[in-house]
């Protein structure tokens, strides 16, 4: 009989035999409990067949967005950990006999609240049992992580920066090509460094690999000279993180030229619209002129947008519009503007904000899938029936957070979940936030049900988790359709930047 038809339990039945004729010498220990061993699996479902238990309590905590300039996008990342943690509560009773202890607090998507809300939980006499600190925004989690890891206390980022990817620091000099502000290519340099995050870790590409990536895919689909879209770094430098590494790439690709930067307001909010489409008019009207003036000139095709969802929404229709100005200057035949977002630039509410004007321009990078995207995530499924079962608890309307960044959050707390267990495995029956982090940076090629585009690898001197993104595209019924799915090789000089 193949080892296929066995049942499950016939399967144990022979494990335990062998377990039972093993010499009880100190290789035993961890065989029957202390640390799995790999060959004492379940066959049917690959799971170890002893668990160690869970002491005590596991404590967590979150920040995040409900009043700040990223509403557009905070709460569903965060209610997709709230939601996975308090079902396993719930359902699980916790994690292997340990409940888990959950706060969350709005911190504004501010760096200055977001160390007031954590000082709070400082002064709480649990806060030493704290291990994981769940903190939304860039900014927000270089304020407040020097202190947190100085606690050896792990941090889960709604923010997936090239400088939090390195656990070891950075200080580098990068030459990059940039333009004059007159169209012209020159080569510029910046120091990128990064005091080396070691307790940092997310399951998400990084900014700065999926901003190589989201070059390479506007590359593939029509190459031409691509403008940088974002606000300024002293109001969002997640906005700007990655555009040396962007710029950088361009030069890598035949026939991809670099345009002038394009400056837009990172906002979430309806008031800010016209001033956004105020700049791409402006913006246009330039690179009209200057292919009247010189009709070698390759003007701008594509528009990076390093902002979240709204103002690239909003930059989208700008481009809409500056297609129409394009076209009435007699070049639409061989001039077309398109738009490639950034992973927060892009999701379910996309078309609401821009409807038909982004039809079939308007792309975007995912390193996770769509929401209810069941076809290319088995574990879709289970994240479906968490989201309605506590938007019914929490009284929400359940279409509330039915958005990617829903997806984002829940394969977040996810990783975290297998961490802890990891730990428990390897001898933590407490795990501690230096025990989590030692078992995050053992993980590799770690999967998720489809949940992320593409397995997971930590190291100790590496954590950049993947290389991976799937490109959509708003299609002309609103919708979001996969287009490509894009990879890379981490090359090591990249690390931290």
């Amino acid at each position: 009989m193949a080892i296929n038809d066995l049942s499950r339990w016939a399967v144990r039945g022979i494990l335990a035999a062998a377990v039972a004729t093993l010499p009880l010498t100190g290789g035993c220990g961890q065989i029957l409990g202390v640390e799995s061993s790999p060959e004492l699996v379940d066959l049917a479902d690959a799971r170890p067949v002893t668990s160690v238990k869970c002491v005590g309590t596991l404590r967590v905590r979150i920040t995040t967005d409900d009043t700040g300039t990223a509403t557009d996008i905070a709460p569903p990342y965060n209610y997709g950990i709230y939601d996975y943690l308090r079902k396993l509560n719930d359902r699980d009773g916790g994690i292997r006999g340990c409940k888990i202890d959950v706060d969350m607090k709005d911190a504004h998507y501010d760096p200055a609240i977001t160390e007031t809300v954590v000082e709070a939980w400082r002064q709480l006499p649990e806060w030493n049992e704290v291990s994981t600190v769940f903190v939304f925004g860039t900014g927000p989690t270089t304020r407040v992580g020097p202190k947190l890891i100085a606690e050896k206390k792990v941090i889960i980022p709604g923010s997936y920066a090239g400088s939090l990817a390195s656990p070891v620091a950075i200080n580098k000099s990068v030459v990059y090509p940039d333009t004059n502000g007159q169209g012209d290519q020159i080569d510029a340099t910046a120091t990128k460094t990064s005091p080396g995050w070691p307790y940092v870790f997310f399951p998400a590409t990084d900014y700065s690999t999926g901003m190589r990536l989201g070059i390479q895919a506007a590359w593939k689909i029509s190459s031409g000279r691509i403008a940088m879209a974002h606000e300024i770094q002293d109001k969002c430098l997640y906005c700007v993180d990655p555009l040396v590494a962007g710029k950088s790439y361009v030069r890598q690709l035949p026939k991809m030229l670099l345009g002038d930067d394009l400056i837009i307001p990172q906002t979430s909010k309806p008031e800010d619209g016209p001033t956004i489409l105020a700049a791409v008019d402006t913006y246009i009207r330039k690179e009209i002129d200057r292919k009247k003036a010189d009709p070698k000139y390759e003007p701008v095709s594509w528009i990076w947008s390093g902002n979240s969802v709204y103002a690239s929404s909003v930059l989208g229709k700008g481009v809409f519009a500056a297609q129409k100005l394009i076209d009435a200057a007699g070049f639409g035949g061989t001039w077309k503007l398109r738009v490639m977002a950034n992973n927060w630039g892009i999701g379910e509410t996309t078309p609401t904000f821009c409807g038909a004007d982004c039809a079939d321009t308007f792309y975007g990078l995912f390193p996770v899938p769509r929401y209810a995207d069941v076809s290319n995530a088995s574990g879709m499924t289970e994240l479906l029936n968490t989201h309605d079962e506590y938007r019914a608890k929490d009284g929400h309307p359940n279409t509330r957070y039915q958005d990617v960044r829903y997806v984002q959050g829940f394969v977040a707390a996810q990783m975290w979940k297998k961490a802890v267990e990891k730990a428990l495995d390897m001898g933590h029956p407490t795990p501690t936030g230096e025990d989590i982090k030692n078992a995050l940076e053992t993980f590799k090629e770690v999967t998720f049900d489809g949940l992320t585009a593409g397995p997971i690898s930590f190291s100790a001197q590496d954590h950049r988790p993947q290389s991976n993104e799937s490109i959509y595209v708003i299609d002309a019924k609103g919708e979001l359709r996969f287009v490509d799915k894009v990879s890379i090789s981490l090359d090591q000089t990249w690390l931290g930047y």
